[in-house]
């Protein structure tokens, strides 16, 4: 029979290995497959370090169609999608047919910004569901990316918060209820990881309360409208969301006129990101 120190010793040894934290954010999360969604540059930035890019070997995350695609490794089993920000500019390029032959899904992304119509940021749930009405006639899988800055308009004279808002008003719902994918434009929270949390959390929840199938997808970035943002921030933020969404754009900007507001092209951080998931 054990004595009695012997018993108090397990006990306490179990509970110090149950309480452990491990002193890295990345170590934090599950090893539940992820899905990604990429764009722009920062595609042929991951694929250039070998190492990383062999990481996204067969996970098919989606790539947003462009000059940079071409970046992403045949491996990867990418998906390739391309991206309007009206309803009007993707009917026409359906209608004349000038996407790329192995495109597989279209994006709508709906923001307040001088690329959508107002009338689209005025009326997001018709123009959602014609998207998707649209694209789905075509055999194509239909991406929607309401923006948070959207409250502006919906909402102006809201005393609440945007996130509380956007949650109010029932844009997730709305957008996931016509989608195949839907990604939560969270990115400007991630580096205060409770709001960022709760807010995803609660999105991703009223998205599938929508639509069951839908994925849902959450935005993180390496540069948010130009905040300063390091890759333990991306890191938290994906620790405490891993569970509630089934995958995450990762946006690598750089200044341009559809993020005015960027600082430098900072891929090192996306790169930063997947390798420290990557580690058993």
């Amino acid at each position: 029979m054990p004595s009695r120190f012997t018993v108090i010793f397990a006990i306490v040894l179990i509970e110090a290995l149950m309480f452990a934290a491990p002193s890295h954010a990345g170590d934090t999360i599950m090893q539940k497959p992820i899905r990604w969604l990429f764009h722009g540059p920062g595609i042929a930035a991951i694929a250039a370090d070998d190492a990383v890019a062999r990481i996204l070997d067969d996970t098919q995350p989606f790539v947003m169609k462009g000059r940079n695609i071409d970046a992403a490794p045949s491996r990867w089993n990418a998906i390739p999608f391309a991206s309007f920000t009206s309803f009007r500019a993707m009917r026409n390029a359906l209608a004349q047919g000038t996407l790329a032959p192995d495109v597989k899904g279209i994006m709508y992304d709906n923001e307040k910004w001088q690329f959508t119509p107002s009338v689209e940021q005025e009326n997001p749930e018709r123009y959602e569901r014609l998207a998707a009405d649209l694209v789905h006639s075509r055999g194509l899988l239909f991406i929607s990316a309401p923006a948070v800055n959207l409250v502006a308009v919906l909402a102006p004279e809201s005393p609440d918060k945007r996130y509380d808002t956007y949650l109010r008003l029932g844009i997730a719902a709305e957008a996931a209820r016509y989608a195949d994918v839907v990604d939560i434009q969270a990115q400007g929270s991630e580096r205060n990881t409770k709001l960022y949390a709760n807010f995803v959390s609660q999105a991703a929840a009223q998205a599938r309360e929508a639509n069951p199938k839908v994925q849902v997808f959450a935005g993180i970035s390496t540069n948010p409208s130009g905040q300063q943002v390091t890759a333990e921030d991306i890191l938290r933020a994906i620790a405490a969301t891993r569970d509630n969404v089934d995958g995450y754009w990762l946006n690598i900007p750089q200044p341009s006129e559809y993020c005015p507001r960027c600082n430098g092209f900072r891929p090192d951080i996306a790169v930063e990101v997947l390798r420290r998931l990557a580690k058993p």
